[in-house]
């Protein structure tokens, strides 16, 4: 699959659960595909650009600046090159999207008076 089009399908479902969010794209020193289009690009969509040797070449991760977690929970993208598949991680949760649970409490104990 063409490498643009993961990373604009990533993009495009990031923005779609929650568009206030910010993200940098990273990518393997050497993308399975489309190794012409990571040279010199710094910016794509107005996502910085980066690449690290720790992602492995056939994945591209739209990673979460640390300010996402003002308006939701924190997200990461991993999009497979070779095949398309893009899967959602939870980074970490924001305490105001959370359901509390109340606990109940537990059955009265009655003592018989003698």
């Amino acid at each position: 699959m063409n490498l643009t089009t993961v990373i604009d399908r990533m993009i495009d479902q990031a923005q779609q659960s929650d568009p206030l969010d910010t993200y940098s794209i990273l990518l393997g020193t050497a993308p399975a595909t489309a190794t012409e289009w990571v040279k010199g690009k710094k910016v794509y969509r107005w996502f910085p650009v980066a690449q690290s040797r720790l992602i492995p070449n056939y994945l591209v991760v739209l990673a979460p600046s640390p300010d996402n977690y003002r308006t939701g929970d924190l997200l990461e993208f991993h999009g497979r090159i070779d095949n398309g598949q893009i899967t959602t991680f939870s980074v970490r949760r924001n305490t105001l999207t959370i359901p509390t649970v109340t606990a109940m409490p537990g059955p009265r104990r009655t003592e018989a008076v003698l």
